[in-house]
């Protein structure tokens, strides 16, 4: 018996298994990728809840008690009920269909946390008693939106995602629900966004002195120096993305534009942030020390390079050579989207 159980049960998950995929790939021809979604009959489903199968069932009975005895005020009962069936279906499909859905291209979080996906709502009508869910996430819950029915009202819903780890994921189809009216119907749809989260290392706090480590062409392993220069260089153009601390705020209160501070110690040094000089033993703990230091010296506006085993970021500084960093801690060592 034991042996009999086992077998029935692994074959109930290939079954379950072999199910999902198929429906996987038909959903992926159904509805194709995209991070603008109109919903229509052809990406929206329909179905009795089991509430609305109990109803049903109800309505049923009382036509068969009504037709055996002949009674004309049940058979009108029976009638009544199953046109309220018939017209909840179409409130149902009609809560969902024709309201538009738009994401971003790409998320941006840290791990040990929670990300939100933004999903914007665009519809010209009243939608009720919505729910949106990541695959095994929480639920969000929207009851109302548009509620003075204004076509060029939008209404943005965040979707939790919870963030275990670092690395570069492919959002998965959010699912769209809605049991209006009544609920006798569950009306669904299941869209992917073709969106993706960036999720980079948990920043940890490294106690250090106020050196970091720097390289120059003398010395490509590094030494230890002061992590501020305080010689002033010279005055140049503004470049956007760079910190806002070189900003010389007095030449643009005088009319000056806008112009960027450099010092000849920025010049001549370049600091150099190495995974192999984390003090620790832990890849995980590394990039997590490397991701705070990267911020703290974005903030200082230090010029910096990164070096990740074969993963090298030259010297840099400003917004963009942020995102580089952190991005490159994020997919460090991942092979492949999961």
């Amino acid at each position: 018996m034991d042996n009999l159980a086992k077998q029935q049960t692994k074959n109930f998950f290939w079954f379950k298994a072999k199910f999902t995929t198929l429906f996987n790939q038909w959903l992926s021809k159904r509805i194709p990728p995209s991070t603008k979604q109109q919903l229509s009959n052809r990406n929206v489903f329909i179905f009795p809840s089991q509430f609305g199968f109990v109803y049903l069932l109800f309505v049923l009975i009382l036509f068969l008690l009504a037709t055996n005895y002949q009674n004309n005020l049940i058979m009108l009962l029976s009638y009544l009920l199953a046109s309220l069936f018939i017209s909840s279906m179409l409130h149902s499909f009609f809560n969902l269909s024709g309201m538009a859905l738009e994401t971003p291209n790409e998320v941006i979080g840290f791990a040990g946390g929670v990300i939100y996906l933004p999903i914007k709502l665009s519809s010209n009508k009243a939608r009720f008693s919505l729910s949106f869910n990541l695959e095994n996430q929480k639920n969000t819950s929207l009851d109302v939106i548009n509620k003075n029915n204004l076509a060029d009202e939008n209404t943005e819903v965040l979707v939790p995602f919870s963030a275990n780890k670092r690395g570069i994921f492919k959002v998965k189809r959010v699912k769209v629900a809605s049991e209006f009216a009544l609920g006798l119907f569950t009306c669904w749809t299941r869209l992917d966004f073709a969106c993706q989260f960036i999720v980079y290392p948990q920043p940890l706090s490294l106690k250090l002195p106020i050196n970091y480590l720097h390289h120059d062409d003398n010395s490509p392993q590094g030494a230890l120096i002061n992590n501020r220069g305080d010689d002033f260089y010279q005055l140049k153009n503004y470049q956007q993305g760079e910190p806002l601390t070189q900003v010389a705020w007095k030449h643009l209160a005088k009319g000056q534009g806008w112009l960027s501070k450099s010092y000849q110690q920025n010049q001549a040094k370049q600091l150099l942030l190495n995974l192999a000089d984390m003090p620790s033993s832990d890849l995980e703990k590394k990039l997590s020390y490397l991701c705070y230091l990267i911020q703290d010296l974005h903030q200082s506006g230090q010029i910096f390079s990164l070096n990740l085993k074969g993963v090298n970021i030259l010297s840099g500084e400003g917004k963009l050579h942020l995102q580089q960093c952190l991005l490159a801690l994020a997919e460090f060592k991942q092979s492949k989207l999961e």
